[in-house]
């Protein structure tokens, strides 16, 4: 048998959101027993076991994952894998799994492997494990849109939601809580009205309000970004906002009358002011500030020329943590492009990687299509039942009292299942969207970084990059090993695609 000075040292990572899962094969315990099965065949033994009981993959923020990462961060601890049973038990999510996970164990040279499937630092791997992760996104996504029925019906009822904003507090009403004023708190949300239209900040409101009596639960005053949550709150107003329908009907009290809502609304709104956001920036959270390693991030400036205003777009160190690199760490934006645009100009994905996406697609579309058939075919058939109920019951009884109290549960119901049937639509949208930026990239990665949005673009990146930074002076682009691979056959390359001192790419 190996010693332990023979093996490498890895990771475990486990999880299991339901009960359900626990009593079919996915426990904790036969998931961590397959995990050291594989290590001890595989060479490797494990030094920590993180797992997580009871929470779903929907987003990174599980405590043990968090401490998984953290664990991986410290260079002291010299971990060379993870092992997981199969990807979705550590995400579920293309975009955690993409610009999160993925570069950060790339980075940190720590290889992410799973029992099931191939472990291959190879472009055909690699794009097996984007399939994979499409069609997981879309079944967590399916599995959200069936657990919320008792959400939908609360809305359909004119209930609001989500939790009780600030001047409501939420009363036991039948089989949902309902939401009613709570005269405590309900004078500070008017004032908070009041004063934006007399042309106080956000920062300034919050600050009178304390002295006016206003606290959190520890005592201590509201922030500023409460205050602008409670200035935008449609809710305020009666109404609200769900699933991008306004919900018009419901069951709770206005507090602001629409007319002061929308007049603080333009009151917030700067005409001389455009901001620019996050989705706006196709790097941000991409590029490393090499001598700090804080993350870069976009900032848009103005320059007033002959032919009028002309904006552009630097990037910079953040700062986070303490450094004085900002200032010399400024890079257009034009010259990020170019740089990136050069890589992607020596990728060519080969002929068997594309069938190999196509196939699996093609597999992945007839799953997803039996699933969004079933479960379409399950809603349409109870909303059919339930019309034609309403139908009899407007023909023979409407006007018995026990039949209007059945008629509006009825139709409280049927507005639940269309909801829920406009849901699974919007889930089957985004699979497909992932699915052809997946194929658009693989028949060419060039232009479709040119024709993504930035937040395709960043998703290009995630995929192609293991290392991305700049110092200052030199932009860093290193590949992960399979794109490398495919660049040294096709170009010959000898070292990192790099902009020098004068910003200009070079060989």
């Amino acid at each position: 048998m190996n010693s332990k000075e023979n093996l490498i040292p890895a990771y475990a990572y486990a999880r299991v959101s339901t009960k359900k899962q626990s009593n079919h094969g996915y426990s904790i315990g036969q998931q961590i027993t397959s995990i050291m099965n594989f290590a001890q065949q595989n060479g490797y033994y494990v030094t920590n076991i993180f797992s997580d009981e009871g929470i779903s993959a929907k987003n990174l923020n599980r405590p043990n994952l968090q401490e998984l990462l953290k664990a991986c961060s410290n260079p002291e601890n010299d971990i060379k894998a993870v092992i997981v049973c199969k990807l979705d038990r550590i995400s579920r999510d293309v975009a955690d799994y993409t610009a999160t996970l993925k570069p950060f164990f790339d980075n940190k040279g720590i290889k992410l492997l799973t029992i099931s499937g191939s472990n291959e630092e190879t472009l055909e791997n690699e794009m097996q494990r984007e399939i994979t992760m499409v069609f997981a996104d879309y079944e967590r996504k399916i599995g959200k849109i069936r657990t919320k029925e008792g959400l939908r019906g609360k809305v359909a009822n004119g209930g609001y939601p989500y939790h009780a904003p600030l001047g409501y507090k939420n009363e036991k009403d039948g089989r949902y809580k309902k939401m009613i004023i709570d005269e405590d708190y309900v004078f500070y949300v008017k004032r908070a009205y009041a004063l934006c239209l007399q042309g106080n900040s956000p920062q300034t409101i919050a600050s009178i309000l304390y002295k006016e009596g206003l606290r959190t639960k520890k005592g201590s005053r509201i922030p500023k970004t409460s205050i602008e949550y409670i200035l935008h709150n449609r809710a305020y107003t009666g109404k609200f906002y769900y699933d991008d329908k306004l919900i018009e009907k419901t069951n709770f009290p206005a507090i602001i009358d629409e007319a002061t809502y929308f007049a603080v609304q333009k009151k917030l709104r700067d005409p001389n002011k455009t901001r620019q956001t996050h989705t706006d920036f196709p790097y941000n959270g991409c590029i490393k500030c090499a001598k700090c390693g804080c993350q870069l991030t976009g900032e848009r400036h103005k320059k007033n020329t002959k032919n009028g205003v002309k904006y552009y777009i630097h990037y910079h160190c953040t700062g986070n943590r303490g450094g004085d690199c900002k200032k010399s760490s400024y890079i257009r934006q034009e010259l990020i492009d170019e740089t990136v645009l050069s890589m992607l100009r020596q990728i060519t994905i080969p002929n068997e990687v594309l069938e190999l996406v196509r196939t699996g697609l093609i597999e992945i579309h007839k799953k997803q299509g039996t699933y969004h058939d079933e479960i379409k075919k399950s809603i349409r058939k109870r909303i059919d039942k339930l019309d034609d109920t309403l139908r009899r019951a407007f023909e023979e009884n409407f006007n018995s009292a026990g039949m209007k109290a059945n008629i509006e549960k009825w139709e409280a119901e049927r507005e639940a299942l269309v909801m829920e049937e406009h849901e699974i639509q919007k889930a089957t949208k985004d699979f497909y969207e992932q699915s052809n930026s997946l194929l658009r990239f693989c028949n060419d990665c060039y232009k479709a970084f040119l024709d993504g949005s930035a937040e395709q673009k960043r998703k290009i990146i995630n995929i192609v990059c293991s290392n991305f930074s700049y110092d200052g002076e030199t932009l860093y682009i290193e590949p992960i090993p399979a794109f490398k691979v495919i660049m040294q056959n096709s170009q010959n390359i000898k070292k990192l695609l790099r902009l020098d001192s004068n910003q200009q790419p070079t060989g």
